[in-house]
């Protein structure tokens, strides 16, 4: 069914402005106007309580029209000149439309619709008609004959409604924003304010000045999904039909039709509802903990939704054709320093960045180590932890295991020959450049693809010094646990067990160590 309420925009206002006699004369000119144009459209009058109507019709197309005419009629009618010194008197009349499941239960609807059209038509102004999109695509109407507004939080009621314009001839088209709140994005509250990156923030502006997906990787806990979200923060203004953030988990179709908003898809195929709704949209879409088996989902939402960009933030990129790639380097030490007094924030100690400066300079802002120093950090202090940290590396960074944990989940997730370029790098602690790479590997195949590997998860980041050849080097603190600092068989045997055993490593190089 579909529904119709209108009213007359101000009518307590004009009521009492022209008095009791002068306003029966315009509200019954009207309502006799609206009557004559629903009987054409076989509109069927529900209920009438002053100068609102609720009507319900059978077909969505002649609702519409029936609309397009009451509004043209009102416009067009001779209304009388009530001796204000204003000129004859025009009632505006205001107007909602929505398709839906009904059920006729004691003369009425018994549905949460009705409620739904009631609350579309309080959103619309005088001369304005405002309908659902529901209602729209169900009377087949299409562009000029409609302009679509956004999504709308409708009080009392769940989830978001599309909400669209509909235009003809004849009829004013400008009207301001409904006088509701707009729902623009999903995104979700911080818990408290993020630390503010602006290196990262740029390096996204230009990645996607020229891209339309770009994937931030590293780490597990290194704070990609921190920084998608606050850079996302920024760019509402960018995209008309919102930002929204989704983690697809094992239903990518299921997970961003919830994220959008929309119902779940009774017909078992989401992606493709999906795909559907984002299909003409200019949006972007912010995807987080992301896997490589998300790609042929990200890959048929490019493909098919030209007006759609995608933040996708992972341990690893997807490798989709025109995907630019961002793995999140080691922050400036203010930034660093920022971070760690906020891990000690949390731990109930109030260190200030300045006084966590020298601390997460030692361990180069490497963020997985600066988490793991904030224990000792709250319960002693910025001084007592560089001092322990000088004394004995890996026994601080390691104290809870769970920086450890962090490499060796980072490590089984590479490949045999990143692992072992991943080795020999972390004996380097200037790093090398990429021939250097090559003769310290023997120029063993693939070890170009592995370096590159190891720079998409973050395990390796790259220095650009001028005027040289970039230099490619694993952080001091991944390079104390993976190499130590005088015994590096005995700091790790577990790990260096798992990388003897995931490559074959030339004789002398196991002797070497």
């Amino acid at each position: 069914m579909t529904f119709m309420f209108t009213d007359i925009e101000g009518s307590t206002r004009l009521a009492s402005g022209l008095g009791a006699e002068p306003y029966r004369i315009v509200l019954h000119r009207h309502r006799a106007l609206i009557r004559e144009v629903l009987r054409r459209y076989r509109g069927a009058e529900i209920e009438t309580e002053g100068d609102s109507f609720f009507v319900v019709f059978d077909d969505a197309a002649g609702a519409a029209a029936a609309a397009f005419e009451i509004q043209t009629a009102l416009r067009g009618a001779r209304w009388p000149d009530l001796g204000r010194g204003n000129g004859p008197i025009r009632p505006r009349v205001r107007m909602g439309l929505h398709t839906g499941e009904a059920w006729p239960s004691a003369g009425g609807y018994a549905t949460p619709e009705v409620h739904r059209t009631a609350r579309i038509c309080a959103a619309a102004h005088g001369d304005q008609i405002l309908a659902s999109a529901q209602h729209a695509a169900a009377a087949g109407l299409r562009a000029p004959s409609l302009e679509r507004l956004g999504y709308f939080e409708l009080r009392g009621l769940p989830g978001t409604t599309e909400l669209v314009q509909l235009q003809a001839p004849g009829l004013p088209s400008e009207f301001p924003p409904p006088p509701i709140r707009p729902h623009r994005h999903n995104l979700p509250a911080d818990l408290k304010a993020p630390v503010e990156r602006p290196e990262e923030y740029r390096e996204l502006d230009r990645a996607f000045a020229s891209h339309r997906l770009v994937t931030v990787t590293g780490l597990a806990g290194c704070g990609k999904t921190t920084l998608v979200r606050a850079w996302a923060r920024g760019r509402l203004q960018h995209h008309g039909d919102g930002v929204w953030y989704c983690r697809p988990g094992h239903d990518f179709g299921a997970s961003l039709l919830q994220a959008l908003g929309r119902p779940a898809d009774t017909l078992g195929r989401p992606i493709e509802t999906a795909v559907d709704h984002l299909r003409h949209r200019d949006a972007l879409l912010v995807l987080d903990d992301v896997e490589r088996a998300h790609a042929w989902a990200v890959e048929k939402l490019l493909r098919e939704c030209p007006g759609l960009t995608i933040l996708a933030a992972g341990v690893r990129p997807f490798e989709l054709p025109g995907e630019a790639k961002r793995s999140l380097q080691l922050p400036p030490v203010d930034v660093a320093a920022a971070m760690l007094a906020g891990f000690c924030e949390d731990r109930g100690a109030s260190w200030s960045a300045a006084e966590c400066r020298g601390l997460a300079a030692a361990v180069e802002g490497f963020v997985p180590a600066l988490r793991a120093l904030a224990d000792v950090t709250a319960f002693g202090s910025p001084k007592t932890a560089l001092r322990r940290l000088r004394d004995d590396p890996v026994a601080v960074l390691d104290a809870g295991g769970r920086f450890r944990a962090a490499v060796d989940e980072a490590v089984a997730a590479i490949s045999g020959p990143a692992r072992a370029v991943l080795l020999e790098l972390a004996a380097r602690s200037d790093g090398a450049t990429v021939d250097e790479v090559l003769d310290l590997c023997r120029q063993r195949d693939g070890s170009l693809e592995a370096l590159v590997e190891l720079v998409d998860v973050a395990l390796v980041v790259i220095e650009r010094p001028a005027m040289e050849q970039a230099l490619y080097r694993v952080p001091t603190p991944l390079r104390w646990l993976l190499h130590g600092r005088a015994e590096p068989v005995q700091v790790l045997p577990s790990l260096a067990r798992k990388f003897v055993n995931a490559v074959r490593i030339d004789t002398a190089l196991v002797r070497a160590r």
